[in-house]
């Protein structure tokens, strides 16, 4: 059973070392345009300090490698902040 733990835990740490960070960028012009060369679509990240949603979205959701490699193929990660 610890063979499997470390196994596993071993399986997430590599996938997530692979996966790397998303590579949000600010909002600008370029970003579009970037988006429309590289036919990709665009996500915006809109978030502020005091959202606790936004928080627990960074926490989880986008340290997931799922959703990391999902948004580096296919769209232009946008980052707004307040």
């Amino acid at each position: 059973m610890k063979t499997l733990r470390l196994a596993l835990v071993t399986f997430l740490f590599s996938a997530q070392l692979l996966a790397g960070d998303i590579a949000w960028i600010g909002w600008s012009p370029n970003a579009f345009t970037r988006a429309k060369s590289e036919k990709k679509l665009v996500i915006l990240d809109l978030g502020a300090v005091w959202c606790h949603w936004c928080h627990v979205m960074e926490k989880t959701t986008y340290r997931d490698p799922r959703v990391i490699n999902l948004l580096k193929k296919h769209y232009i990660a946008i980052q707004v902040d307040q």
